[in-house]
């Protein structure tokens, strides 16, 4: 049985519960062994402990996913729920950075992807109405009119995107559609022709992303074996059939898109040339469980769990766990907490205080593996 391996003294929260009352609950755990729960309490304690300054909204808030405009005003969350109660009407908001102004929706069911147009002004949701159903409709939030729709379904696994020009593009029936919100109407795409699966043993699932250059990506297939494709006004043009992840980045400083390709083992992380979408290769890499890009030298991402950043061939371990990430403005970096917080860090380390808790918890990680 582990002993008790610390009693930290910190000062308590203005209201709620205290780093102090986690700290003792983690503490308990770990006198029964429970490592998971340990951890828990200890995350718990360390992000109350933060600062305000470190949270894009209230602390005691809770959220499944995040995601920002690219130029970082806006950001999108979907309010987290308990297994139980997932299924229920869930919440989602759109918060206005620079107005100080939030707008919130409800959508039935449980919501399983998101996307937001490059300006931030529309969003796009994938909700499945119960855990029988294996197809899920699409939502359409046109935020500045404060308008909420169902336009369509698709396979649960998916991932439609919406344009700034309010068009959503998603797939049905293994055939690219075009939903018009000016007009209703819903459209074929390429007059139907239907986007080539990268292997017959398995699947293809629609991964769509909408770029600020107007461009319209699909990253299809399944298992790790995709093909990338982009998407004209008129035409589907198959840029790698070597794809390894069915995620899109944006490298924000040119606003070009980049994608994992290779093998397992042989990542590599690729950006694509903005005028003929050509592959450049860049370097080799895993694959993060999200990154996000400053420049094609300077990013965030990812890994087991623990957020990091590189710039040119230095590479920092930041003290945050996180889910998801996006740039925000002037190269802060806007990220999903393991426990749900929208939080946001500027080069700005949080105190010494709060550091010595962030430590404790590594601890309790590493004697978990």
């Amino acid at each position: 049985m582990k002993k008790n391996i610390f009693f930290l003294s910190v000062f308590l929260a203005a209201c709620g519960p205290s780093p102090e009352k986690y700290i003792e609950k983690s503490q308990q755990a770990l006198a029964k062994e429970d490592y998971d729960s340990a951890l828990l309490f200890m995350k718990n304690a360390y992000e109350i402990s933060l600062p305000k300054e470190f949270f894009i909204t209230d602390r005691k808030r809770s959220f499944s996913f995040l995601q920002a405009s690219y130029n970082g005003e806006r950001v999108l969350l979907v309010e987290r729920k308990l297994a139980k109660n997932a299924y229920d009407t869930t919440k989602v908001y759109a918060i206005d950075r620079s107005k100080k102004e939030e707008k919130k929706k409800s959508i039935p069911g449980k919501i399983r992807d998101i996307n937001l147009s490059p300006d931030g002004n529309t969003a796009v949701f994938l909700q499945q109405p119960d855990e029988s159903i294996k197809k899920c409709n699409i939502w359409l939030w046109q935020i500045d009119k404060n308008e909420i729709r169902e336009v369509s379904y698709s396979h649960c696994v998916t991932k439609p995107a919406v344009k700034n020009d309010g068009t959503v593009w998603y797939l049905r029936l293994d055939q690219i559609h075009i939903f018009n919100p000016e007009t209703s109407k819903d459209t074929l795409f390429n007059q139907g022709r239907k986007p080539e699966k990268s292997t017959k043993k398995f699947p293809a699932y629609a991964y769509f992303y909408a770029s600020p250059d107007n461009k319209v990506w699909l990253i299809y297939g399944a298992a790790g074996s995709y093909r990338l494709y982009q998407l004209s006004e008129k035409t589907l043009k198959l840029v790698s059939k070597e794809i390894a992840s069915s995620k899109l980045y944006l490298v924000s400083e040119n606003k070009i898109a980049g994608v994992f390709i290779g093998g397992a083992g042989n990542h590599q992380f690729v950006t694509l040339d903005p005028k003929d979408s050509k592959i450049n290769r860049r370097m080799k890499a895993k694959v993060w469980s999200d990154a996000a890009f400053v420049s094609n030298g300077e990013y965030y991402y990812i890994e087991d769990g623990v957020l990091a950043h590189r710039k040119g061939d230095k590479e920092t371990e930041l003290p945050f766990w996180a889910e998801q990430i996006a740039v925000g403005t002037k190269n802060e970096l806007l990220f999903l907490s393991s426990t749900g917080s929208a939080m946001h860090y500027a080069n700005v380390m949080p105190p010494a205080e709060s550091i010595k808790i962030y430590n404790k918890a590594v601890e309790i990680d590493d004697s978990k593996s």
